[in-house]
């Protein structure tokens, strides 16, 4: 195909533009990110930097299907590429593990996007961090807020394999129960499908998937308190290229940064024309608007109802769903108004916890089913025969937390005494032995914390564990 003399000439002019940048960017490196004498020979020995990424980690990065790097990291690594000089070149992977894979193989420079956890510091470093993400929970609809693990620590949970964040979770909530998967959208369909209980990720990432693959039956249940720092990860044996990527960071002014996430977090997905699928969102459009009028014509009819569901959400929100009883959050808040009064009046109180003794060996033997009657019926037994005032409720799993206003450490025990003996002889159909529980039992000092008074309300228990167990020991 022969070039017009116009279409040369703008050949020309564009590859004399390339040729200046490519001979801009290095001073601009050199005298706007301040390096060294030994950074700036190392970039000049540098042709290209080797990048591996996350194939399938949207909108944060990803590998579209024409092989091209994409993503909110993308903008940022084309950016940095511009600062430092150098072209950053992508080296292809299947799955995140690959990437690590490779990076340990030193078949790339740099990962994309990396944080600092032990099982990598052999062949890992990472930059400061340039931007940060809450970690949110991906549940069923019908699901209640939650803002801390600890609520539904007995359920399962899905995380993507290799992601330093499981790290964190695990580090902030032993025990949990993980299961790792190969992707975010193999993460979803479990929970979809009932066989999780919440997919972990950050919103960004969760509201992309679900979008992107079509899955509505979802929604974002809890944001928690853990962060996502994003870090570019370096080879540990390429110091000087790391030094060098914190500079073109902190370089990177905070109107970039927004500028860049707001370009990809705005973004619509464009998929092919369906028209099929328009007029059954039409048609669903038109009902939802009838049934919105006709709801509107009768709504005063609904008053009772409206406010009896809202009670009813009220006390789910307040109270454990297997035994009814006043769950740990309701506890919190009913501690902060002993402890008002306590302030106010000078007005004793203590707290009592019981933790059922052998319970793993009742689920083991005789299954969770049976396991949760048992938990039922203590429950049932503390909310029948503590004194009126006495607050009870379930602290998790098998313990249960008895807060006793009005109270010093010899009327607890007295109280913490007869549970303790009403459980024990009573019947709970079990062979061979019976169910017997432990207690804790401590008084409020003044001007301790919640935490401090529980702590110690722990440690009577444990050691009435460590005498036989079925005993009251106090503080």
């Amino acid at each position: 195909m022969r070039l017009s003399r116009k279409m040369k000439v703008g050949l020309q002019f564009l590859l004399l533009l390339c040729s200046c940048i490519s001979v801009s960017a290095p001073l601009y490196a050199q005298q706007i990110l301040n390096l060294t004498a030994s950074e700036q020979t190392f970039l000049d020995k540098l042709d290209e930097i080797h990048l591996c990424t996350d194939p399938d980690w949207m909108p944060y990065e990803g590998i579209d299907k024409y092989g091209q790097y994409t993503g909110i990291m993308s903008s940022f690594h084309q950016v940095w590429s511009e600062m430092i000089g150098k072209p950053v070149v992508l080296v292809k992977t299947s799955s995140w593990d690959e990437s690590l894979k490779f990076i340990r193989e030193k078949k790339c420079d740099v990962l994309s996007s990396a944080q600092d956890i032990p099982e990598r510091r052999d062949y890992l470093s990472v930059t400061n961090p340039y931007i940060s993400y809450s970690l949110a929970l991906a549940t069923h609809p019908d699901i209640p807020f939650i803002i801390n693990l600890a609520q539904v620590k007995d359920k399962k949970f899905v995380m993507v394999k290799d992601y330093a964040a499981i790290k964190l979770i695990k580090n902030n909530y032993p025990g949990l129960n993980i299961v790792e998967v190969n992707s975010a959208v193999e993460g979803l369909k479990l929970v979809e499908r009932g066989m999780a209980f919440a997919f972990i990720d950050t919103v960004p990432s969760i509201n992309y998937q679900m979008l992107a693959h079509g899955i509505s039956h979802l929604k974002i249940s809890g944001v928690l308190i853990e962060h996502y720092n994003m870090s570019v990860g370096v080879r540990k044996d390429l110091p000087l290229l790391l030094s060098i990527y914190n500079k073109v960071i902190d370089a990177t002014s905070e109107e970039k940064r927004q500028q860049i996430l707001n370009n990809w977090l705005s973004v619509q997905l464009q998929y092919d024309a369906d028209y099929s699928l328009l007029w059954k969102l039409l048609a669903g459009l038109f009902i939802i608007l009838m049934l919105s009028l006709y709801r509107y014509r009768v709504i005063h009819r609904h008053n009772t109802e409206l406010k009896a569901v809202n009670k009813k959400l009220v006390h789910m929100s307040k109270n454990d769903q297997l035994t009814g009883l006043p769950n740990r959050y309701y506890l919190h808040e009913a501690f902060q108004e002993a402890l008002q009064t306590y302030h106010r009046y000078q007005h004793q109180f203590s707290v009592i916890i019981i933790d059922i003794d052998y319970f793993k060996k009742v689920n083991d033997t005789h299954g969770h089913v049976v396991g949760d009657e048992v938990i039922k019926k203590i429950a049932d037994m503390l909310s029948d025969n503590l004194r009126d005032t006495d607050i009870v409720g379930r602290w998790g799993g098998e313990e249960f937390l008895i807060i006793c206003p009005e109270t010093d450490n010899a009327g607890a025990k007295a109280v913490a005494e007869h549970m303790r003996q009403l459980i024990a002889d009573a019947d709970f159909g079990l062979k061979p032995g019976n169910i017997t529980a432990s207690f804790g039992v401590t008084e409020y000092n003044k001007n301790e914390s919640v935490d401090e008074c529980i702590k110690r309300a722990d440690m009577a228990l444990y050691r009435a564990k460590e005498l036989g167990r079925n005993k009251t020991i106090v503080f």
